[in-house]
């Protein structure tokens, strides 16, 4: 459930946007806004919850400021370059965004060990290469049809869907040879 709530600011803008881009990137915003401020207020601010607050603040301002401009056509391949960028940072600095959400999933005792460090690491790479795969495929959709909406659907509802069921699979799995480790 940690995963659909760190993804509320992108789960508004797919809903919303289809009405009207402006609607979309406004929920967003206020969405991650809100999440952010709850982080802030935790003192647990993590990269995807800033990057999504920072995404959707500027796409925001761009879609009030200029409600036809073209970036409009292109901003569900820079959705998921920011989240392919954002899953990339994170491992490259060994601290894969999943780890914000796993934690809350086990004991303080484990978000150290090399074992859960490495299984968030597996889970964050399956993240970043739906996003990178996700916003290839928008960039050309976009390309070719700026106008095509059900097959830039298909890529989004994909591009959440795929991970978060692989992920899911492997962390079960993961969990259950921890366990069966600790036997």
């Amino acid at each position: 459930m940690n995963y659909v709530r760190g993804f509320a600011p992108w789960l508004c803008y797919a809903a919303l946007s289809p009405v009207d881009w402006r609607l979309g990137t406004g929920a967003a915003a206020l969405a991650a806004l809100w999440l952010l401020a709850g982080q802030l207020r935790a003192r647990s601010v993590d990269l995807l919850g800033a990057a999504t607050c920072a995404f959707f603040v500027v796409m925001a301002v761009v879609a009030s400021a200029d409600p036809a401009s073209g970036l409009r056509n292109w901003i569900c391949a820079l959705a998921n370059a920011t989240l392919a960028a954002t899953a990339l940072t994170s491992l490259a600095v060994r601290r894969p965004f999943t780890l914000a959400f796993a934690r809350a999933e086990v004991a303080p005792e484990f978000w150290h060990a090399p074992r859960f460090i490495r299984v968030n690491m597996v889970l964050t790479a399956i993240w970043a290469a739906a996003f990178t795969l996700g916003a290839l495929a928008c960039a050309f959709v976009v390309r070719f049809e700026d106008s095509a909406t059900a097959p830039l659907v298909t890529v989004q509802v994909l591009a959440f869907v795929v991970p978060f069921a692989l992920s899911g699979r492997y962390a079960a799995r993961a969990k259950a040879a921890a366990g069966q480790a600790i036997a």
